[in-house]
């Protein structure tokens, strides 16, 4: 602890505050006083000495007992009562009265003593003098331990920096640390390492210049709305993700900044080689869908020319299955291309609308009477209104539909009942597909609608794209899409899509 000095601390003059409505009585009090060095205060009534009580510390009071308006006695209970005043030295000067029972009433109001006039000058700047004296040293006892506290917390402060330093220098982060305004006030050794810049101008400087103006914006735009800040950044070749915390006194005002930089050079790289990657793989994809195409028509037109010709002739029912076969495994095969095409062209962006007015319950019931004929081990039904008008790409939310509704059946191996509703809800449609199937377990739903994503793995088929399709052309409307299930089997799972009745078809990147 640094030693505080011996000296004894200057204070100024004390203040005596002198109370009487005569103004010859203040002039003589002033003059018996003046010898004490004090910085005397008239007041010529109650009011007035309440109100120079609420300006300043005094003291003592020397205070008249009759005086119009509060006298002497009104005011001193007011003194009391109040808590910055209540301890001052009241002494009652009064010309009137004698009587023990005036004198006693003094004392009982909280006065030190109690003259009456006329009194001796000399008897009076002695009493006072005392009263001085003795607030004198209350106040250099606690100007003392003020300055003692300040000392004690000026080391406490230092030693809390020079903890805070070794602690910020231990960490195998960059770390600086910004004023609440942003200029930088510290930084630890990796910092200055890693920057070659240590203290000198703001650690902006170190960002490369081809990053700087975006660091800039996100700062600018943390300083101001006192959120973090964050931002990926290169400092000498490498990159940095750079990140800025305030801290906040207990007002919830700013007070610094303190700010790391977390090298994620490796982790970024790793990022742009996997997300090369995967971009090669959505070219390999979208190229070879295209490619499947030709020769997967061609196929069907050659599958259809020869059922026509068999037709004409006679022949057994070997063949004409097989040809059935084929046909059905080349409308397979045309349906993966196509959801291939469809993943491409939402991965690009070039998946386009075509929006028309109709009636979506007429649709709907169109689909469910033909996947029905497909599927008859379940029950399907439809719960709509008569009708439902809306303005949407009409293929495609048939699409939507057909997937939920051909995932229902799939993931109900053992048939049951299959409901899809709609409902207008203001200026939206709410579609729903119930099943009774083996549900989707709760940890699995985030993932459903990621492309290849699959709840219960590949017994059951698919390739995982219909509801990664199904949320592009969702989402491509302005709706969106989600999944309610318990997770238990025989309890299902409810697939609802959203659609405004009248979506902006959003823009094609083609």
């Amino acid at each position: 602890m640094t030693a505080l000095s011996h000296e004894k601390t200057v204070l100024p003059p004390p203040k005596l505050l002198l109370v009487d409505d005569v103004p010859a009585n203040l002039v003589a009090l002033e003059a018996v006083l003046a010898p004490l060095g004090c910085d005397l205060v008239r007041a010529s009534s109650g009011e007035a000495a309440l109100r120079a009580l609420l300006r300043d510390d005094f003291a003592a009071i020397l205070l008249d007992v009759q005086m119009p308006g509060l006298d002497g006695f009104q005011t001193a209970q007011l003194i009391r009562r109040r808590e910055r005043s209540r301890h001052i030295p009241i002494v009652f000067l009064t010309a009137v009265s004698k009587e023990r029972e005036f004198i006693y009433q003094g004392y009982a109001h909280g006065a030190v003593d109690y003259l009456v006039k006329p009194f001796n000058p000399d008897i009076l700047r002695a009493k006072i003098a005392v009263l001085v004296e003795l607030h004198q040293r209350r106040e250099q006892v606690r100007v003392q331990a003020e300055e003692l506290l300040r000392h004690e917390r000026e080391a406490h402060e230092r030693d809390s920096a020079i903890r805070y330093q070794t602690l910020v220098d231990s960490m195998p982060q960059g770390v600086w640390v910004s004023a609440a305004d942003g200029s930088t006030e510290r930084v630890n050794r990796v910092w200055s390492a890693l920057s070659h810049r240590g203290l000198h101008g703001s650690w902006l400087d170190a960002v490369h210049p081809d990053d700087r103006p975006l660091a800039e914006e996100r700062w600018t735009a943390a300083l101001a709305g006192g959120e973090t800040f964050e931002c990926e950044v290169r400092i000498e070749g490498r990159w940095y993700l750079a990140r800025a915390l305030p801290e906040r006194d207990a007002r919830g005002t700013i007070q610094r900044w303190i700010g790391t930089a977390t090298d994620v050079d490796d982790q970024r790289r790793d990022r742009e080689v996997l997300s090369a990657a995967l971009q090669a793989k959505d070219d390999f994809l979208a190229a070879a869908s295209h490619e499947l195409r030709t020769p997967l028509a061609a196929a069907k037109a050659q599958v259809q020319l020869t059922a026509r010709r068999l037709e004409r002739q006679s022949v057994d029912e070997n063949t004409a299955r097989s040809l059935k076969i084929v046909a059905a495994q080349i409308d397979r095969m045309t349906r993966l291309v196509e959801d291939l095409l469809d993943i491409s062209r939402l991965a690009t962006g070039r998946l386009s609308l075509q929006l028309t007015e109709y009636d979506l319950c007429e649709r709907i019931r169109s689909e469910v009477e033909r996947i029905q004929a497909l599927s008859p081990s379940h029950a399907l039904s439809v719960d709509l209104p008569e009708r439902l008008p809306i303005v949407a790409d009409r293929d495609r939310i048939d699409q939507v539909v057909i997937n939920l509704l051909t995932n229902a059946v799939r993931y109900s191996p053992g048939g049951g009942p299959v409901v899809l509703s709609a409902r207008q809800r203001l200026d939206t449609i709410e579609v729903a597909v119930t099943d009774r199937g083996l549900g989707i377990p709760v940890e699995k739903q985030a993932g459903i609608f990621e492309r290849f994503g699959r709840a219960h793995g590949a017994r059951y088929g698919g390739l995982g794209l219909g509801l990664t399709i199904a949320q592009g052309i969702v989402e491509q409307h302005g709706g969106r899409i989600w999944v309610e299930s318990t997770g238990q089997p025989g309890e299902g799972t409810t697939f609802r899509f959203e659609l405004p009745l009248r979506p902006e078809a959003r823009p094609s990147n083609a």
